[in-house]
C-alpha cells in the first residue's frame, strides 16, 4: 500500500507532467519552445501527446484511488478484528460486573421497600454473585430478614452476613 505521501507525488507529478510538458524519455516533447530564425519567440504544443499525458495520469491516480481504497478496507478489517477481539476478552468481564452490580442494586431495592430494615445502614457488597452484608441494624430480625432478602435475590450464589446488631459482639468471619 502507498503511504498518503506517495501518492500526494504520484499525483503532483502527473499534472506537472500535463502542465509543464515532461515527456518520458524517448518521447517527443509536449511542449517546445525556442525562437525561430527571425528571433522571435514560439511555443508549440504537441495536443496528442498531452491527452496521452493526460491519460496516463488519469490512468495512475485510478490505479492510486484503487490503492487507497484497498488500504482502507484493510484498516477497516483490521480495526474490526481488534474490535471482536477486544470484545471476547472484556466482554466477559465487563457483562460479570453489570451482572453483580444488578445484583447488588436489586439487593438495595429490597431493603429499601423492606419496612423492617433500616437500609441505609447496610452495605451490600457483590463479587461474582456472592454478597456481602454489612452494617450495623437495632435487632437480630432486621439483620435476618436482611440476609433472607438477599439470599433470595436473582443471581446470588451465596450470602455472608456480616451485620453487626447494636449491642451484640461483631459476628465473627465466615470460615
Amino acid at each position: 500500500m502507498r503511504s498518503k505521501t506517495a501518492f500526494a507525488a504520484l499525483a503532483a507529478f502527473s499534472a506537472l507532467s500535463i502542465l509543464t510538458g515532461c515527456s518520458k524519455p524517448g518521447e517527443p516533447p509536449t511542449v517546445e519552445t525556442g525562437k525561430d530564425a527571425n528571433g522571435q519567440p514560439y511555443v508549440h504544443v504537441d495536443g496528442k501527446q498531452v491527452d496521452r499525458n493526460l491519460e496516463q495520469a488519469n490512468q495512475n491516480l485510478k490505479e492510486a484511488g484503487r490503492e487507497l481504497k484497498a488500504g482502507a478496507e484493510d484498516a477497516g478489517a483490521a480495526i474490526q478484528r481488534g474490535a471482536e477481539e477486544m470484545n471476547e476478552k472484556v466482554g466477559p468481564v465487563v457483562r460479570e460486573a453489570l451482572d453483580d452490580a444488578s445484583i447488588t442494586a436489586r439487593i438495595k431495592t429490597k431493603l429499601v421497600a423492606d419496612p423492617e430494615v433500616k437500609a441505609f445502614q447496610i452495605d451490600v457488597d457483590t463479587v461474582d454473585g456472592r454478597v456481602a452484608l454489612n452494617g450495623k441494624v437495632s435487632s437480630a430480625d432486621q439483620r435476618a430478614e436482611a440476609e433472607k432478602l438477599a439470599s433470595h435475590t436473582e443471581g446470588v450464589k451465596s450470602v455472608v452476613n456480616l451485620i453487626q446488631v447494636a449491642g451484640e459482639a461483631v459476628p465473627p468471619p465466615p470460615q
